[in-house]
């Protein structure tokens, strides 16, 4: 077809004539379109290159991120569990803190019912769950290294410094050991000590911590004798003036405490194994923690946040951030 279009010159308007097929008009008019949309969807690429980039450096999908903690009824083990529980939940993990006594979280462990469990004491306390779990889990890393415990007596005794002081003087102490639960580490290994001493005349009176402890001040408050289980970290060190007993024949080895975890934890949830494997506790700090329960009736929750809000280079340095 033939069209007349208006030119714009320097020197007017000039009436122009063009022969111009209606065919190429529709041709360059799908080619011009086809040119933006590539340009677009070129644009969109690469945003969307930079989205995948950006979500890849915060991708846990591949990562087990809901785990469960397993916590016994001793009060220095919630520091390292709620304060794990308060840390992961940063990183964005569940955490859930399952409690139960010492024998039951061991055999959950091995069932893979726990993830976790945050009192494995070796090579003496938890010994005889150790040698039948000791292959169904592995150790992620060490809490407390060489932890004090044993027996102990008031200070006031002055002449009673050893266990065989004890046995000595079994009339004084009215032939009775006053121990923790018999489940317990402690409550077995004071049965191993009777029997590493010959101390067969000898009663193991067991209860409690609780109960054991308000003996203990029963009988300091009236400087009676008395021999009992005794452990660090636990504030009956500042509540009480007392001291362990030597132990000649080595029945209470110093233990180390430790993190128990199922054997494929480090390879589903490495950030919650690297927090494991570089968690390390001060004596001074968790019987500090377990004062603030006792006496001012915090809980552990509330202190394992304020303890996080104000150590962060400690927790970027447990989480290798540093």
């Amino acid at each position: 077809m033939e069209k007349d279009i208006a030119v714009q010159t320097y020197k007017g308007v000039i009436p122009i004539t063009f022969k111009v097929k209606r065919k190429s008009i529709i041709q360059l008019a799908i080619a011009l379109a086809t040119i933006f949309v590539i340009a677009g969807c070129g644009n969109n690429d690469n945003a969307d290159e930079k989205s995948t980039d950006q979500n890849a450096s915060n991708d846990t999908s591949n990562e087990k991120t809901s785990i469960t903690v397993g916590l016994d009824p001793y009060d220095y083990s919630t520091v390292p569990a709620y304060l794990s529980q308060v840390i992961l939940e940063q990183e964005g993990y569940d955490v859930e803190i399952q409690e139960a006594e010492v024998g039951i979280l061991y055999q959950a462990l091995a069932n893979k019912d726990i993830d976790a469990y945050v009192d494995v004491s070796r090579p003496k306390l938890h010994e005889s769950y150790i040698e039948k779990y000791d292959d169904q889990f592995v150790t992620a890393g060490t809490l407390i290294s060489d932890l004090p415990l044993g027996v102990a007596v008031p200070k006031y005794l002055e002449d009673i410094n050893s266990i065989e002081d004890v046995i000595e003087n079994a009339e004084m102490f009215d032939n009775k050991i006053y121990a923790i639960e018999p489940g317990s580490g402690m409550g077995e290994t004071t049965v191993a000590m009777v029997e590493d001493y010959g101390m067969d005349d000898f009663e193991i009176s067991n209860s409690s911590t609780a109960a054991m402890l308000a003996q203990v001040k029963r009988a300091t408050d009236k400087e009676e004798p008395i021999v009992f289980n005794a452990w660090r970290p636990n504030p009956m060190f500042v509540y009480y003036d007392i001291k362990f007993l030597d132990d000649p024949k080595g029945t209470w080895n110093h233990d180390d405490v430790e993190v128990g975890v199922i054997p494929e934890f480090e390879e589903e949830s490495p950030t919650a194994y690297t927090l494991f494997s570089n968690m390390s506790l001060d004596l001074d700090m968790i019987e500090e923690w377990i004062i603030g329960i006792n006496d001012e009736d915090k809980k552990p929750r509330k202190l394992a946040e304020e303890w996080v809000e104000n150590n962060p280079d400690v927790v970027d340095k447990w989480l290798e951030k540093q």
